[in-house]
């Protein structure tokens, strides 16, 4: 078991199911690798969130956000407080921050 808690907001719940439906649509392989990555970075923020480098966005406020990249295109907006990752966002990186939330 990791040393930090995370948290998923709900309004991320509605991003993932977006993007994996998005994937299933181009391919029921591509979503798997979509699902299979996120896992893998979930168990990867549950260890160590720090390992992913800060997210700098000048929309954001400097030194809170981070970001972790997976299936390609994807990254993770999250950021740390004490013990527990928050998760804020996934977003397809070809598109903007703002879109998606």
């Amino acid at each position: 078991m990791g040393k930090y808690l995370v948290k998923v907001f709900p309004h991320v719940n509605c991003q993932l199911v977006r993007h994996a439906s998005f994937r299933a649509n181009v391919s029921k392989p591509v979503a798997i690798r979509f699902r299979n990555e996120f896992a893998e970075i979930l168990k990867k923020l549950k260890d160590n969130p720090y390992q992913f480098p800060s997210y700098d966005d000048p929309n954001l406020p400097t030194g809170i956000y981070r970001k972790a990249l997976f299936a390609k295109w994807y990254k993770i907006v999250f950021y740390v407080e004490g013990n527990t990752v928050f998760l804020d966002a996934v977003v397809d990186g070809r598109s903007d921050l703002n879109q998606n939330r």
